[in-house]
């Protein structure tokens, strides 16, 4: 049987919900199983499967690495060296005398910016914004001891969502180890820091011998970049880093040590391709691992969707990949997501493909019964282990998912869908779905109490082109992933791997570090907003002109309005018990430098924003909106509120 025979055969077979094993000889099925394991092992990875696939071009020449070589290099300087290979511009972190060398190697140069931020965790989420903005490498620079045991959430934060950041930590002199020094961070000194970021890192190194520092220095920044990116913390002695080395080799060009996937295999495209071209209800679901893919093929995936009108949904963390205001947008699926997304998912999908989605809480609204409906399941990702973790899977894919869209773009051309009246049946559908959810939507009051939805609506019309939006953990993070609707290249980011409040504080100063040319907004909570505030001060001194709306409802509102749903009412909405006291949100920011206005009522903001963001960039200075919602607006997020009650949740 040929390749585009035992496609279309497996197509049908799937779509009838039978078995494809004995469509098969044995060794050329192109699926693997639900496990992720191979179904054969023969298979033809560089098979074209459908006649009008692109002819195989001449293999282009390939770049050799190349290296600059240095002499008499302390192991600090010559971890500058490395960086500045990476092409990284700035290092955050806090000074201490247990990373004095490293300091000091940065006082001599003038390449690289250390950027000091007022507290570890901070400087730790400003590496995170910086590599989430820039696609570089972050890099976090702290002491032993505290230094180190702050900035690990802010590190496991980053890895959990898979940013490269590498965090360097000091460490006492080799020849104090054991004797009780100050801020001893070994199992001699009772605390080890270096184990402690071996559990929230994907790699943790202690260097006890200078001449292993290039190797192990390399092997970091390799299993950093590796796939999936992750956080990699290196620890180094003062004795270690003042030492020299007689040479050292540095990459002489940017990527040197970045990973590169395996494409997928034409067949397993293929027949991606053809089961969603022939499905009556198919669904592409985007999660952040298909961000770059989207960012360079974006075009080209929206013209093949239209053209065979198949509907685009995201994970919070996607948000945005695909334009909002399309059409073919359900927008986000998961916790606080889109109501017509779930609706269209409820009335029964027969393909669903998952591109770069590990399909977590926040990407399941809290696991849904309702993903188990889809009749078949395609997932793509680069990581194997997260494959048919949630849901059984009949086409396992693991390979860049840059690869698939660009072969199902490729299929794409001169094919036309498998049937007309199927898609017919479809835009008519999805025309009724986004009228009927828009005629449903409330109407806001334009005057009385102002509405955390207001907040969104003044906001959205601002999200231009060049903008980062940096979105903190609270009610905020249900606010934003409801009512706002981004289209690329507007870009916005979420820390929802350890969901860290506070992020954004620090976040925003590294993206707009890293992208000076774009508009950095954080959008936060009160409480965020008070953990990691004083990195207003950050933003001053470096002449960052971030600009920060803060929902100020005086409470932990998502704890509040949970706690209010799970007891029933048990509890009042003002009960003090989550009350944050009331602060004056603009005085603190103002005593730390920034412009800071408050805004009371609906309108006000949409007055603001523009003079705001004009100044931010003039003025390079931060600007804070304290916007005084009503604390009573209770937040998307009922199924949450469920599942963290462990209570039975409706779908």
């Amino acid at each position: 049987m040929s390749q585009p025979a035992l496609a279309k055969a497996l197509t049908s077979a799937l779509l009838r919900g039978e078995s494809s094993t004995a469509l098969f000889p044995q060794g050329m099925s192109p699926l693997r199983d639900g496990r992720g394991e191979a179904a054969g092992a023969n298979r033809d990875a560089g098979a074209h499967p459908e006649p009008h696939a692109r002819q195989e071009e001449p293999r282009e020449r390939l770049a050799l690495r190349s290296f600059h070589s240095f002499e008499e290099l302390t192991v600090a300087e010559a971890l500058l060296a490395h960086l500045e290979a990476e092409q990284v511009d700035a290092v955050f972190g806090i000074p201490g005398g247990n990373i004095a060398p490293l300091v000091q190697a940065l006082r001599r140069q003038s390449r690289i910016r250390f950027i000091i931020g007022s507290h570890e965790g901070g400087s730790a989420f400003m590496a995170d914004g910086y590599a989430r903005a820039t696609g570089k490498l972050g890099v976090c620079a702290v002491t032993a001891g505290p230094g180190a045991t702050n900035a690990m959430t802010g590190v496991a934060s980053a890895h959990l969502d898979q940013v490269p950041v590498l965090t360097i930590s000091g460490q006492v002199s080799t020849e104090r180890f054991g004797l009780g020094a100050i801020q001893e961070s070994t199992d001699e000194g009772g605390i080890n820091t270096g184990e402690m970021f071996r559990h929230c890192t994907a790699s943790s190194t202690t260097i006890v011998d200078a001449r292993s520092f290039p190797r192990l220095l390399e092997r970091a920044l390799k299993t950093a970049h590796a796939v999936p990116h992750g956080a990699v913390h290196v620890s180094i002695p003062t004795n270690i880093a003042r030492q020299k080395l007689a040479k050292v080799n540095v990459p002489s060009a940017p990527g040197a040590w970045k990973s590169t996937l395996p494409a997928a295999p034409a067949s397993e495209v293929y027949t991606a391709f053809e089961l969603l071209r022939h499905a009556k209800r198919p669904l592409v679901y985007l999660g952040s691992g298909a961000r770059e893919a989207l960012e360079s093929r974006g075009a080209e995936f929206a013209a093949l969707v239209r053209r065979y009108c198949i509907p685009v949904a995201t994970s919070l963390r996607g948000k945005g990949l695909f334009s909002e205001e399309d059409p073919l947008s359900l927008g986000v699926l998961g916790i606080a997501g889109s109501k017509r997304a779930e609706q269209y998912l409820a009335e029964g999908v027969d393909v669903l493909m998952v591109l770069g989605s590990r399909l977590g809480e926040w990407a399941t609204k809290s696991f849904s019964t309702l993903f188990e409906t889809a009749h078949t399941v395609i997932q793509v990702d680069a990581t194997p282990s997260v494959i048919g973790q949630f849901l059984q899977v009949n086409l396992p894919i693991v390979a860049d998912v840059g690869s698939v869209v660009a072969g199902m773009v490729e299929f794409g051309h001169g094919s036309t869908p498998g049937n007309e009246a199927h898609v017919r049946e479809r835009r008519q559908h999805l025309n009724t779905l986004n009228l009927a959810h828009r005629a449903a939507a409330p109407v806001l009051p334009e005057d009385g109490p102002l509405k955390p939805q207001h907040v969104m609506e003044e906001l959205n019309p601002h999200l231009h082109a060049n903008t980062d939006l940096y979105v903190d953990m609270g009610n905020c993070t249900g606010w934003a992933t409801h009512c706002l609707r981004i289209t690329p290249p507007a870009r916005v980011f979420y820390p929802c791997g350890l969901s860290s409040m506070g992020w954004s504080m620090g976040a925003v100063i590294g993206g707009k570090v890293g992208k000076p040319e774009n508009t950095a907004i954080a959008l936060t909570g009160d409480g965020s907003f008070l953990m990691n505030g004083t990195e207003l001060v950050t933003a001053v001194r470096y002449g960052v002109g971030a600009v920060y709306i803060v929902l100020n409802d005086n409470y932990l509102g998502m704890v509040n309005h949970g706690e209010h749903a799970q007891s029933g009412g048990e509890y009042e909405l003002d009960d003090p018990y989550f009350s944050l006291g009331d602060p004056d949100l603009v005085k603190f920011s103002e005593s730390l430098g920034a412009r800071a206005y408050e805004v009371t009522k609906p309108g006000q903001l949409a007055e603001l924003l523009p003079e705001v963001l004009k100044r931010a960039d003039e003025e390079r200075r931060p600007q804070v909106l304290v916007c005084r919602i009503d604390y009573r607006e209770v937040p998307p997020y009922g199924d949450r509120f469920a599942a963290v009650a462990s209570a039975p949740k409706e779908d």
